[in-house]
């Protein structure tokens, strides 16, 4: 099965994110539809019933050791780069100002460690797509969009869960399903 490890964006938020999406319309861009949008922690990517077992017992050891904490949902970036993007997203920042609390980026290098026997670690950048660009047609359009919100703050949201996640290809985009949560502090 495909599967990734995600943390799904508060609902309550959803409404802001779908509002930005909005101005992406006509940029050939495939915006992420509400109810997929999450933050991505880890692609796992094609794995077997076995790796998928040890992935879930690995991150049910991790997320023990993790109390909830909370998050800010702020900045328009793109991946890979200005000249050629295929990614617009939102990022993740420290809830406090000092940036001293935990943070989707600790938890996200914690999560490559506790894989690294099963995965290659990667360099982490939580982040939460909001659309997928087909063609560099509207390139220069798509960059003043980002930075005309890269400030932009969408707000604060609690992160007490994880989800391991198993993406299915259809011909009207991808569908997730939850298989299996794991509560921090848990």
């Amino acid at each position: 099965m495909r599967c990734f490890i995600a943390a799904d964006l508060d609902p309550t938020l959803r409404q802001k994110v779908v509002e930005l999406q909005k101005e992406l319309v006509g940029l050939d861009a495939k915006l992420a539809k509400p109810e997929n949008l999450h933050f991505t922690l880890k692609f796992i990517g094609e794995a077997s019933e076995g790796t998928v077992n040890k992935v879930k017992d690995l991150l049910g050891k991790l997320v023990a050791e993790w109390e909830p904490f909370e998050i800010g949902i702020s900045s328009i970036g793109v991946f890979p780069s200005e000249k050629f993007i295929r990614i617009v997203w939102i990022g993740a920042k420290p809830h406090s100002p000092k940036g001293t609390e935990p943070s989707l980026f600790n938890l996200q290098s914690a999560i490559n460690q506790a894989l690294a026997e099963l995965f290659k670690k990667e360099k982490p950048s939580p982040h939460l797509t909001i659309a997928r660009i087909r063609s560099q047609k509207y390139i220069d359009e798509i960059i003043k969009f980002a930075k005309k919100h890269e400030n932009t703050w969408i707000g604060n949201m609690r992160i007490d869960r994880i989800k391991l996640k198993k993406s299915t290809a259809t011909n009207k985009g991808p569908v997730y399903e939850d298989v299996e949560i794991f509560e921090l502090g848990q």
